[in-house]
């Protein structure tokens, strides 16, 4: 009719040339900002241990960065009814950028003597995160409009593909960058002032390809989205069903055992460079063997999610992690240092990589089962208040029990041990209330798996942000 509108498609041949090009500029956005992580955010608690910070405010500093995202989560969706999402990144990008400043600032002010650093570098590190996740909330709906959702498990596999190898090959640059400069001040008689050299100059990389993927943020295309009314549902309301519902249910468990988890989580990096004495490169080696081993089992975990249930997966995984903490437990075991570190190399590293894989894939994908569409961003919102308020919880227990003066065994050691008794209890009480909310075939020990389900954390969230917008509305100006 005249004077409607003309709805202008994604296949459009000037829009969808437009999405093909934003696509590969994310490609490689997306390697740069896992490079700029990777000697970024990865080496936060290392930082602040240079600092000499004690193994109590490492635990605090791990209870900041998971509550503060999950309290900020909760209103972030309502950004995109006001802002464009592009905007919503671009200024949460430059903040972080920004907060770079003051953070190298804290180490240098520590290096002269000016007094409580530490928690000034926590309370920046928790605003970081917290702008990390508003920016993260933006970008995954703004995929959602430019990846048809036949395209997503192969496009996501092989941006996580590239962003993984970068990520990679970046962390370990950064722990030989490291190494290097402890070992230049050692020579020179001045060990502090080299190691937090060191770890200005990889804030620097870090925020000099954050400055270069923002660049490539801002030539990305955004179609307009009109976000309608959601299906609201308050937190009281949650909290009053949630005992009655599958999803309250987990909800309630996730919280509890993300707290049981929590008390040790934030000290495994404490124990290595400082109780063990290991390099950077080690330190390193250790983490990216856990990550390494995820990636391994999540093919076999993915399928056997997809047939057996998550429920089934789920309750694998989270006896499994159990044995974690004991592996890094039984360490204190081997005297001789090159063994120590291959077993922490390989032992927690397999069990962590598989209880990891399958507890984060048989969690994101449970969601998608148990809560309906147009309330899953709440539903979601609640759970993740849920794991962070467990996790800041469990942080501080651990590091109020790191602080005590044990007499039978290292205080870190302790925490290892309460951690691991507290996610056998929760396993045993919290598993027997969970519930499969779809239909699934019985459980077989021989099944083999052949797929692999790459990106599933990415696919997944792009997918529950997607029943906010209620129309997307391309346009062909170039």
């Amino acid at each position: 009719m005249k004077g409607m509108k003309k709805v202008i498609t994604a296949e459009h041949p000037i829009v969808a040339k437009k999405i093909d090009k934003s696509l590969n500029l994310s490609l490689k956005e997306g390697s740069i900002n896992s490079s700029a992580t990777a000697v970024g955010l990865s080496y936060f608690s290392p930082f602040a241990i240079a600092m000499n910070a004690t193994a109590s405010q490492v635990g605090i500093l791990g209870a900041i960065i998971n509550l503060l995202p999950s309290l900020v989560q909760l209103k972030a969706a309502n950004l995109l009814r006001y802002f464009s999402r592009k905007k919503i990144v671009r200024v949460m990008e430059l903040c972080r950028i920004l907060l770079w400043i003051p953070m190298i600032l804290t180490g240098y002010l520590f290096y002269i003597g000016i007094p409580h650093m530490v928690w000034i570098l926590i309370a920046l590190v928790g605003i970081y995160y917290s702008l990390f996740s508003v920016s993260q909330m933006a970008w995954f709906s703004w995929m959602g409009s430019l990846v048809q959702e036949e395209r997503r498990g192969k496009y996501f596999s092989k941006r996580n593909g590239m962003a993984g190898f970068f990520g990679l090959l970046t962390i370990v640059i950064g722990a030989i960058i490291l190494d290097g400069f402890k070992k230049l001040g050692e020579s020179q008689g001045d060990l502090l002032g080299y190691t937090l050299l060191g770890f200005g100059l990889l804030f620097v990389m870090s925020s000099i390809l954050k400055i270069w993927g923002r660049s490539l943020i801002s030539k990305q295309y955004e179609p307009k989205i009109i976000v309608r009314k959601k299906d609201y549902f308050s937190l009281k309301q949650f909290l009053s069903t949630c005992t009655s519902t599958p999803f309250g249910r987990f909800t309630i468990f996730r919280g509890v055992f993300s707290l049981a988890i929590g008390i040790a989580t934030p000290f495994w990096t404490v124990y290595m460079l400082r109780n063990l004495g290991f390099s950077y490169v080690w330190f390193t080696a250790i983490v990216v063997s856990g990550t390494a081993f995820q990636l391994l089992f999540l093919p076999l975990l993915g399928k056997a999610s997809d047939k057996f249930g998550n429920i089934k997966i789920m309750k694998i995984c989270s006896w499994i992690m159990f044995t974690t903490p004991i592996a890094w437990l039984l360490s204190a075991l081997i005297t001789n240092p090159t063994a120590v570190k291959i077993y922490l190399l390989i032992v927690p590293g397999i069990t962590g990589g598989f209880a990891w894989a399958g507890y984060n894939l048989s969690a994101n994908n449970y969601i998608y089962d148990s809560v309906s569409q147009r309330k899953r961003s709440y539903g979601l919102s609640y759970l993740n208040l849920f794991v962070g308020v467990g996790m800041f919880l469990g942080s501080l227990i651990g590091s109020l029990l790191v602080s005590l003066n044990i007499s039978f065994m290292s205080s870190i050691l302790f925490v290892f041990l309460v951690s691991a008794i507290l996610r056998l209890l929760v396993a045993l009480v919290g598993l027997r209330y969970l519930t499969e909310v779809r239909h699934v075939k019985k459980f077989s020990s021989h099944y083999m798996i052949r797929e692999f389900v790459p990106m599933q954390g990415i696919v997944r969230e792009v997918h529950h942000l997607e029943h906010l917008v209620q129309k997307v509305e391309h346009n062909t100006q170039r």
